[in-house]
């Protein structure tokens, strides 16, 4: 139950009041999920960050950056966030939803059914979190986002200011297999790759998967297996990522459902990717 609300006017004063409250504090901004019956984000001291500017959306040298308090609603109605990320967004259904939910608040959560992480991570998005010094001055550190994933608690009260896609040419796609939009989702599949023009390969391949209980984890030895030419064809994909697929059956679907759908979209991103890359 929140007893302490702050309102923050920039990233100095985040940052300075989450430390005066010795990291206790939570970061409120769609406020989706604090605000959710049973939430897991249960603190009683609540930093408001929607007014501290992290709401632009700019091109950059390298590609795009997206500050962490875009609205899932504003991101759709920009030309320049990629179509990848566009379907990730869709995945909330509710326009009411897309208003509030942040994409910053969405990747922090971290949550097993996220409807950005899988792709973002398939995509090797990069985060620009902030930090105060000794001194108090702001530091600026760009994390690769399956580093924030795979550390999470390191970076459990890290402000994440930004979130960049300098990848363009990289190809990123996603699937969520629920019953219905709004009804939770059996498995979230997120792919992404480079294609070798020269070896007519895919390479650097991320495979990740979203499902209850065991959150967003990549498939490390089927990545390794296409990157280092074990795996050549979809289909021999398609049954190494179900082997790998970590799942338990519960009320959206048996776990040897879950594989096969995992599988299914595996297989087919990776026909994918090679028609789109190979043109």
């Amino acid at each position: 139950m929140i007893k302490k609300y702050y309102k923050a006017d920039n990233v100095k004063e985040i940052l300075t009041l989450i430390t005066s409250h010795d990291k206790k504090a939570g970061f409120l901004a769609g406020g989706t999920d604090i605000n959710r019956l049973n939430s897991q984000s249960n603190y009683e001291i609540v930093i408001d960050m929607t007014s501290a500017c992290l709401k632009e959306i700019k091109k950059t040298d390298l590609g795009l950056e997206i500050g962490a308090c875009v609205t899932f609603e504003q991101a759709l109605e920009n030309s320049s966030i990629p179509v990848y990320l566009r379907k990730a967004l869709k995945y909330a259904g509710s326009r009411t939803l897309r208003n509030m939910a942040t994409v910053g608040g969405n990747v922090a959560l971290q949550r097993s059914d996220s409807y950005l992480l899988p792709v973002l991570i398939a995509a090797k998005a990069r985060l620009i979190t902030v930090d105060l010094s000794e001194n108090g001055e702001l530091i600026e550190d760009s994390v690769p986002i399956r580093e924030y994933v795979e550390h999470r608690d390191m970076f459990h009260h890290t402000l994440i200011a930004r979130i960049c896609l300098d990848k363009p040419e990289r190809f990123a796609a996603s699937e969520r297999f629920c019953k219905s939009i709004q009804a939770p989702p059996s498995i979230v599949v997120g792919f992404g790759a480079d294609y070798s023009e020269q070896k007519k390969i895919l390479n650097n391949l991320r495979i990740v998967i979203g499902t209850a209980p065991y959150g967003i984890y990549r498939l490390l030895k089927v990545e390794e297996a296409v990157n280092q030419g074990a795996i050549q064809t979809a289909i021999e994909l398609e049954k190494a990522v179900s082997d790998e697929t970590k799942a338990i059956s519960d009320f959206t679907g048996t776990d040897t459902y879950k594989k096969y759908l995992a599988g299914i979209a595996a297989a087919n991103f990776f026909t994918e990717c090679l028609s789109v890359s190979g043109r």
